[in-house]
């Protein structure tokens, strides 16, 4: 779990991904008491990977004044699952609310996508889903639901992602 986060690093953080010269544009969230989040630039390359806990989530958010549109995952509860989310304060759902009231206030074109996307998402990037254990999947998969968006429209093209992968 992500450490709570501090005023003064919130005053920094909003600095850094507003600057006039290579702003944040896009995000991609992995909603959930730990927020897989990422920032792109306008070109669509990766600026962070982050893991914010749901209780920084609206300060958080807030950090950002440039960006344009936000992918995120959506919730539903299955019938099935519906018993392992008894007594649940479904924070999850209330995350993606709170990504919501924000997109709005902002005019941020927000895209929900279902948890179905990451299998092939995965395959697109050239990676393989981490385990839920790794402190890490969150981040990875808000990557993932990102670049499969813009993968999907043709904002970016596979190859250069794979050319990216590689390279690095």
């Amino acid at each position: 779990m992500a450490e709570k986060l501090s005023a003064a690093w919130f005053d920094h953080f909003r600095e850094t991904v507003n600057k006039d010269i290579n702003p944040i544009k896009y995000l991609g969230i992995d909603p959930g008491k730990s927020n897989g989040v990422c920032g792109y630039d306008a070109k669509f390359y990766l600026n962070f990977m982050m893991t914010i806990n749901a209780s920084d989530m609206i300060q958080f958010i807030h950090c950002f004044e440039k960006v344009d549109i936000c992918v995120i995952e959506d919730y539903k509860l299955y019938p099935n699952k519906s018993d392992v989310q008894k007594y649940s304060d479904m924070e999850t759902s209330r995350v993606i609310g709170r990504v919501e009231t924000w997109a709005e206030l902002k005019d941020v074109r927000l895209i929900k996508q279902g948890a179905s996307i990451k299998t092939t998402g995965y395959a697109w990037i050239g990676q393989k889903p981490t385990s839920k254990s790794n402190p890490r999947n969150h981040e990875l998969d808000a990557n993932v639901h990102f670049m499969f968006w813009a993968i999907k429209y043709n904002k970016i093209d596979a190859r250069d992602v794979l050319k990216r992968v590689s390279n690095a």
